[in-house]
């Protein structure tokens, strides 16, 4: 017989190791890869961030309607003060917030691990945590700073107390903590409360003072977050909630950006998995067999998003963060009928193998079928030339000309006291489909800046003397001086142009 001791030193072990290989692996891609999931990354909170804190940024219509929260924003522009007293380089802002989005994606291994071993002990654990670790989605997700993984994060921590909670011995601190992480979540992704609530429901629903201790904590931090903060950002309670919902789902502004079919997010994972969709799929439900309320909250997650019409993957990732942990569980339990894995050393074996070679292999048909040409270097070859475009001596403005301005840098990666200006100032506030006006407004120094788009910009070149675009983008006076990216779809090439003197 195993003595307990031994038992919870391999589940320390085990852990360590799970989380080892995913913070390893994270921290890989944040040095060897640069991409811009989605626009909003930078345009709905690292430019809002930039603005709060040092006064200068592109203000998107969200800002300007009032439909944003302030909370991520605010935080990123606390964490960009205190940066900025080490350097002034936007390196210095970027990468420890990035490095901050990796420590909090490893609740998903960190769940993953405890749910599967609190079922079927520490091998079945190692396995589920390494899936979690090396699972495609959330690997590409963790240097991401985006809502969708940081409300995951803390609503996957949220349910594993709630897991552990089913034990009447918890303490009633742990049900709290659930509470507040619930709430957490629900304030970064307000999309994703209903189906938060659901989980609490079926979670704590059976004991109601459980359950209310549960929602207590969630409105604790629910109240000041949404409601306290955007009625002094904003003048009104939760109207980052309300609003957003009336502009994007009554109005259509979200659907003028572009529709999908109901079955958009389903069929994703069949295309994705390729020939392993089958397996992989049985695996999960005899997962959520063992753990129903992950498979509540992929079936909910993926409900409740297919009512929208627009949709991007992003979206449900909560859904897909559970996944892994349902495939693991449901092999986890398959493998709980072999003696040789039940057994401590050929079990760990078996797992480190059969965690390596699913992760791989799904990996490798999600990269060959599912995944854009340039989704691990989007936007690489841009921000390489606005850092070049910044280290410009004697720069005076920086003008970009035929990108878009959601897919430029913003003073984000500018990070200089001078004008930007945008070519395509008016392409990007207007959509055909769309009854509502996407309003752009910029400032400097918390001063307005005025814009000269299209034929006006060439014609008001005596305004900036660095510029950024394509190729053949360049203006007369103007010497192009570098180019990056290999001129691919995946990998298009941005120069930047210099003109001798100074702005007027």
């Amino acid at each position: 017989m195993i003595h307990p001791a031994a038992t919870a030193r391999a589940s320390r072990y085990g852990l360590a190791l799970v989380l080892s290989v995913a913070l390893a692996v994270r921290l890989w891609i944040v040095a060897t890869h640069t991409y811009i999931v989605w626009p909003d990354e930078t345009f709905q909170y690292l430019e809002p961030a930039h603005r709060l804190a040092f006064g200068s940024g592109v203000i998107t219509w969200e800002f300007l309607d009032g439909i944003r929260s302030w909370l991520l924003p605010g935080v990123l522009a606390g964490v960009m003060r205190v940066a900025a007293l080490f350097g002034d380089e936007p390196d210095f802002y970027i990468v420890p917030i990035r490095l901050l989005c990796v420590l909090a994606s490893l609740s998903i291994p960190y769940v993953g691990y405890r749910l599967a071993a609190r079922r079927y002990g520490s091998v079945s654990g190692l396995l589920a945590g390494l899936l979690c670790a090396l699972s495609s989605e959330a690997v590409y997700f963790a240097p991401t700073i985006l809502t969708e993984p940081l409300a995951t994060d803390a609503a996957l921590l949220a349910i594993w107390l709630g897991d552990s909670a089913a034990d009447h011995a918890r303490p009633r601190r742990r049900r709290l903590l659930a509470g507040l992480l619930f709430g957490l979540a629900a304030s970064l992704r307000w999309q994703y409360a209903p189906v938060l609530a659901l989980v609490a429901l079926a979670q704590h629903g059976r004991r109601p003072r459980d359950l209310l201790t549960v929602v207590a904590g969630g409105i604790a931090v629910v109240v000041p977050a949404l409601g306290v903060l955007d009625w002094l950002t904003w003048g009104t309670p939760f109207q980052s909630v309300w609003l957003n919902f009336l502009r994007n789902a009554a109005q259509g502004v979200s659907g003028a950006m572009g529709t999908q079919s109901w079955w958009y997010y389903a069929m994703y994972y069949v295309v994705a998995w390729g020939l392993l969709a089958s397996p992989l799929l049985a695996l999960a439900l005899y997962g959520a067999a063992r753990a129903p309320v992950l498979g509540l909250v992929v079936l909910a997650t993926i409900a409740l998003h297919t009512l929208s019409a627009h949709k991007e993957l992003r979206f449900v990732f909560l859904a897909t963060a559970c996944m892994p942990m349902l495939v693991g569980i449901g092999l986890g339990g398959v493998l709980q009928r072999l003696p040789r894995f039940r057994a401590p050393l050929p079990g760990t074996a078996m797992a480190l193998v059969l965690a390596l070679v699913i992760a791989g292999a799904t990996a490798a048909s999600t990269y060959a079928r599912a995944t854009p040409g340039d989704a691990w270097d989007r936007d690489r070859s841009m921000l390489r030339a606005f850092a070049a475009a910044r280290a410009t001596p004697n720069a005076c403005a920086l003008a970009v000309r035929t990108i878009w301005v959601y897919r430029s840098g913003g003073y984000t990666y500018w990070h200089r006291d001078l004008p930007l200006y945008f070519e395509t100032w008016d392409q990007a506030q207007h959509l055909d489909t769309s009854r509502f006006r996407l309003r752009l407004a910029e400032e400097l120094d918390r001063q307005p800046v005025a814009q000269y788009p299209g034929a006006a910009l060439a014609a008001h070149a005596d305004r900036f003397n660095v510029m950024v675009g394509t190729d053949g983008d360049g203006l007369p006076g103007f010497v192009r001086t570098s180019c990056f990216g290999d001129g691919s779809p995946a990998d298009p090439t941005y120069c930047v142009f210099v003109r001798p003197g100074g702005c007027a």
